[in-house]
C-alpha cells in the first residue's frame, strides 16, 4: 500500500478542525493545516510537484492540487466522523 503523503493525517485534521471555531471555512481549514503543520504543507507540494513532472505531457495523475488535497482530506474525515456517530 502506498505510505500517505501527511503522516496521521486524520489525527492532524482532527487537530486542525478542534483549534477552530464551529462553521469554519475549508479555506479557513487549510491555512490553520499550514499554519499547524508546515513541514507536512511542504510535503504536499513536493509530492504534487513529483506528480507533475512524472505524468507525460498530455496526461492527468491522481494527485489534486495542494490545497484542495487538504480540503478532501477534511470531506473524508468529516465523512468517517458521520458516519461513526451514525453507527453509534
Amino acid at each position: 500500500m502506498a505510505q500517505s503523503v501527511i503522516v496521521k493525517k486524520e489525527e492532524k485534521v482532527a487537530a486542525v478542525v478542534a483549534s477552530l471555531p464551529t462553521g469554519f471555512s475549508e479555506a479557513e481549514f487549510v491555512d490553520a493545516f499550514i499554519k499547524l503543520y508546515p513541514n507536512d504543507w511542504d510535503r504536499v507540494q513536493k509530492a504534487y510537484r513529483n506528480h507533475e513532472s512524472r505524468a507525460k505531457l498530455g496526461k492527468t495523475h491522481p494527485m489534486p492540487e495542494p490545497r484542495p488535497y487538504l480540503s478532501n482530506s477534511l470531506k473524508i474525515w468529516r465523512k468517517k466522523q458521520e458516519r461513526s456517530q451514525n453507527a453509534g
